[in-house]
C-alpha cells in the first residue's frame, strides 16, 4: 500500500510531472512543491494544497475504499487531487473516469463511511460534456 509520505517523496523527487485528468479532458502537471505545499496546474487553473490536505484525502480513500471528485467539491482542485492519486497509484486504484471516481482494487472490511453513490458508477455524461467544454 502506497502511503501519503511516499506520494510526497515521489512528487518532490520529480517522479510525476504531467498526468492525465480523471473525469475532465486534458492533463495536469505539478508546477511547485515544497516542504508544506504542492501546487498543480489543472487545465490552466492553479490548485494549491497543503500536504495535510493531500494526506487527509489519501486517508479518506483508504477508509472509504472509494473517493469521488464530487465528494471533494467537484472543482478543478478536486479533479487535480483525484487525478494525481490515480497517476501515482495505478496498481492499487481502479479509475472510473466517466464518473470521476477512484476505488481500491483490493479491500478489507467495511468502509468507514459508506456512501453508495460514491461506490458505484452513475451517469454524468451531460455534466461531463458541460465541464469538458464539449
Amino acid at each position: 500500500m502506497l502511503t501519503a509520505e511516499t506520494i510526497k517523496w515521489r512528487i518532490q523527487m520529480d517522479k510525476l510531472q504531467e498526468f492525465d485528468l480523471v473525469f475532465w479532458e486534458g492533463t495536469g502537471r505539478v508546477v511547485a512543491n515544497g516542504p508544506d505545499t504542492v501546487s498543480l496546474l489543472v487545465r490552466g487553473k492553479r490548485a494549491d494544497y497543503t500536504w495535510s490536505r493531500v494526506r487527509d484525502a489519501w486517508d479518506r480513500l483508504y477508509e472509504n475504499q472509494a473517493l469521488g471528485i464530487d465528494e471533494l467539491g467537484g472543482q478543478h482542485d478536486a479533479v487535480g487531487l483525484v487525478s494525481m492519486f490515480a497517476a501515482l497509484n495505478e496498481r492499487e486504484v481502479e479509475v472510473i473516469a466517466d464518473d470521476g471516481l477512484l476505488r481500491l482494487r483490493k479491500t478489507k472490511g467495511k468502509p468507514v463511511r459508506s456512501f453508495p453513490q460514491h461506490m458505484f458508477p452513475r451517469s454524468w455524461d451531460s455534466l461531463r460534456r458541460k465541464i469538458s467544454g464539449n
